[in-house]
């Protein structure tokens, strides 16, 4: 709706003298004025004048003239001017505040104040001194005067004149001609929405604006409580066409004017009304139309552009040609937008052809709340079958998309991103490694790296580490700067293979970690292998040994033991073994008999430089018993101290050696004749072949039938040679005195040959079997009665028979 304005007149302009003189209201002819509200006389002059307003019409006018006579003749209307009398745009602003908003009044001593207050505006002085008062207050002339013409009204004029004077002459200078304009703006994110600011310097209240093309935010075209200088939300209406251009009118109350409505009476005062009501016509419109054209489109970003979980993440920004949609309730209008993902063996160039059919899709619609103000992450439901290059292509297409969304889209609109472009292009990789298993100190070790699916289209570069494990950190936590061992230096790799990396040497036993990256051209992270898993995991073990002792050996030999070492030895530094023999005391506890008071020797250590079977050095035994072998596996690092890597347990069945008791058993000839040779026959057991020993044989001689006494010692034979187990025979002994013969056979030996003889065995006497009866019927005579000869003769076949036991064990007992 248009509303009529109200125009203020004719504007007249005369230029006369350098004053510019205006005049919006024609002049109307001569009337009388009359007394209007006030105080005093009536009349051109009087004792104390007239105090008040003088009515022209239904005009109340005011003297601005002070000193001349009241205008009680013919007065003349010459309409709004703003150079009445002569006054300055100041005065005329606050003499028209104050007869428009206090003068037009029928109360005398509010008109009376409104008089003395214009008449100080226009003229100070002549207002203070026309009726005699010498003082310089405007209370003090009021009082001068009113105090004998309106005494019980005398000190409210007083107040009331003052506090007009005070407001007025407060008043900026008013404008003659005021202008105004309505702004109207658009948003930077929806041309559908915007303000309107109405831009009115001299308004005086609020105004009314009607807007055409927009509703204001309560949906109305027409608002009549407009503040200017602030601004109001508009929303664009009829958004069917392309663009459209917003405009509006209205009209604002205006401050007061630097004018008046003039009066002049010949020989009388020039008097000021009112200069009526101030309004201003305000107009506006867009600066250029505003589009309404609505094409949405897409930029994406692939979150990660190396992708190990086979998850196609990418992250989409909205944008649009034009105002995005919105809903009455703000809202943004939700667009639809799908992606294919193709995938491809080698990287793709922007433009080329997608390869076959797509592998995968994407679907993503916006968020009404958040329209195309933030971007999403959209993520495909299924994982991406295998290791290559796979590229997304977004589309959003007119079809796809709800009534509200088409009918703002051009006709057949489709939007298709280019296939290929980086930014929407991931690559799984497939990048493994598999190290050394078995590590050997002092020697290299190496890492495999394979790559096995695509590479980028300037190549990777890899790269791997090794770090020691940390007893009682877990393996995934120990790929850490503080225990890394060696770093390789990086290579190039522009197609799938296997690239060796080697280190330059094991430095320790241990566990060793690898850990596998590879990066792109530009630096950016490919792959980083998993810390502490199996395939990438080598062990540098100690070497172990495995000992089986020599089980038995005769008195005085020289044992030995074994030592089988697996494993990888040190191929640095120095590796020795030691074994440790000890003799367990009697009733000693096998696992505690290794003492250093029960180590009978420590042999000479013997260099280890590869896995297999080491022997001891030989150790002499001096004595029988059960001895106990302990080795001791030592490495010794370049430039540190001797470490042991193994070492073995006391009395354990394997590293046990025993060293049997000599025995000897002995037979002599059970009869003889006197003069008659007989010999004496010892069967010597638990003796080691390399003992210097020898037998030496006593025979005594007591009468048959007497208890055995050996104190007639008839022969001690030379010492017979000894050299192991077996059957030796004395040197022959004979006796001319029939009776018997009691044999002892003594066993001896030099443990070595500067020593002295050391007495193994001596026989006792008496022993079964070990006596000769000697008569002189030996070989002819009578035969023994028949026990006695049938004793005899089993004790012969016991004593054979244990010959051939004794034979036997040895027998089986040497190879």
């Amino acid at each position: 709706m248009k509303r009529a304005l109200l125009l203020f007149g004719i504007v007249l302009t005369v230029v006369c003298g350098g004053v510019i003189v205006t005049s919006w209201l024609a002049a109307a002819p001569s009337q009388a004025a009359s007394a209007g509200a006030g105080f005093g006389t009536w009349a051109p002059t009087s004792q104390y004048g007239w105090h008040g307003s003088m009515r022209v019409g239904d005009v109340h006018t005011y003297c601005i003239r002070p000193g001349l006579a009241a205008p009680t003749g013919k007065t003349t209307d010459h309409g709004v001017r703003t150079d009445a009398a002569g006054l300055t745009p100041q005065q005329l602003t606050g003499i028209n505040h104050l007869v428009s908003a206090y003068g037009q009044t029928t109360d005398p001593v509010q008109a009376a104040s409104v008089g003395w207050a214009v008449k100080a505006i226009a003229d100070w002085d002549e207002t203070l001194h026309s009726f005699g008062y010498r003082g310089d207050s405007l209370a003090g002339a009021i009082n001068w005067t009113f105090s004998a013409l309106a005494p019980k009204h005398n000190e409210r004029v007083q107040e009331l004149a003052t506090s007009y004077y005070a407001e007025a002459t407060a008043l900026a200078a008013g404008d003659t001609a005021p202008s105004g304009r309505l702004v109207f703006t658009a948003s930077q994110t929806d041309p559908l929405r915007g303000t309107v600011t109405a831009e009115v310097p001299q308004a005086d209240g609020l105004g009314t604006v009607e807007l055409s093309g927009a509703v204001f935010a309560d949906g109305s075209t027409v608002r009549s409580d407009l503040r200017a200088g602030e601004s109001y939300d508009i929303h664009v209406t009829g958004a069917a066409e392309n663009e459209i251009t917003v405009r509006g009118s209205g009209v604002f109350p205006t401050a007061a004017l630097a004018a008046v409505r003039y009066f002049t009476t010949p020989g009388g005062q020039d008097t000021a009304g009112p200069a009526g009501a101030a309004e201003i016509t305000v107009e506006g419109a867009d600066d250029a139309p505003r589009s309404l054209v609505f094409a949405p489109t897409i930029s994406t970003q692939v979150v990660d552009r190396y992708v190990h979980d086979g998850r196609f993440v990418d992250e989409v920004l909205f944008a649009a040609d034009g105002a995005w949609p919105r809903s009455d309730d703000d809202a943004y209008a939700v667009v639809r937008a799908e992606a294919d993902i193709y995938r491809s063996t080698s990287e793709p160039n922007p433009g080329d052809v997608p390869p076959g059919e797509p592998v995968a899709t994407l679907t993503l619609q916006t968020d009404p709340t958040v329209g195309p103000t933030a971007p999403y992450r959209v993520e495909a439901v299924e994982p991406l079958p295998e290791p290559g290059f796979y590229t997304a292509v977004w589309r959003i297409s007119a079809k796809s998309q709800g009534d509200d969304v088409r009918g703002r889209l051009p006709d057949g609109y489709a939007w298709e991103e280019q296939y290929g472009l980086r930014s929407q292009t991931i690559m799984v990789p497939a990048i493994s490694s598999r190290a050394q298993e078995e590590l050997t100190v002092g020697a290299p070790m190496a890492d495999d790296v394979i790559v096995d699916g695509p590479v980028p289209r300037d190549g990777l570069v890899l790269q791997t580490a090794v770090f020691r494990a940390v007893e009682g950190l877990a393996p995934e936590e120990t790929c850490t700067p503080d225990n890394l061992v060696w770093t390789s230096a990086a290579v190039s790799v522009d197609r799938p293979g296997t690239t060796t990396f080697t280190a330059p040497e094991v430095p320790d036993f241990g566990t060793y970690y690898w850990q596998e990256s590879a990066h792109d051209a530009e630096g950016t992270p490919v792959h980083v292998g998993r810390c502490g898993v199996a395939e990438e995991t080598g062990v540098a073990a100690p070497p172990t040994v495995v000992t089986a002792a020599q089980p038995t050996a005769g008195f005085g030999a020289s044992i030995i033991d074994t030592a089988t070492v697996s494993g990888r030895v040190p191929e640095t530094g120095e590796t020795v073994l030691v074994f440790r023999l000890y003799r367990a005391g009697d009733g000693a506890e096998p696992s505690s008999a290794c003492t250093e008071e029960t180590l009978v020797a420590e042999t000479t250590p013997i260099p280890i430089t590869g896995d297999g079977e080491y022997e001891s050095p030989a150790v002499a035994t001096t004595a029988s018993g059960t001895y106990y072998w302990i080795e001791e596996l030592t490495w010794t690092p370049r430039g540190g101290d001797p470490r042991t890597l193994a070492t073995g347990t006391c009395g354990i069945p394997e590293e046990t050696t025993v060293v049997e008791r000599p025995s000897v058993t002995t037979l002599a000839t059970p009869r003889a004749a006197t003069g008659e040779p007989f010999t004496d026959v010892a069967t010597v057991t638990g003796l080691d072949d390399s003992v210097d020993a020898e037998l030496v044989f006593s025979a005594f001689l007591h009468p048959t039938g007497d208890a055995a006494v050996c104190s007639d010692r008839i022969a001690e034979t030379e010492p017979v040679p000894v050299t192991g187990d077996g059957e030796y025979e004395s040197p022959a002994v004979t006796s001319d005195t029939s009776g018997t013969v009691q044999w002892i056979a003594l066993l001896q030996y030099r443990p070595s040959p500067e020593s002295d003889v050391v007495v193994i065995h001596r026989g006792e006497c008496g022993e079964e079997g070990e006596s000769t009866i000697v008569d002189d019927l030996a070989a002819t005579g009578p035969a023994l009665p028949a026990e006695r000869t049938t004793r005899m003769w089993a004790a012969a076949g016991a004593g054979l028979l244990g010959l051939g036991l004794g034979a036997l064990a040895l027998r089986t007992r040497r190879p």
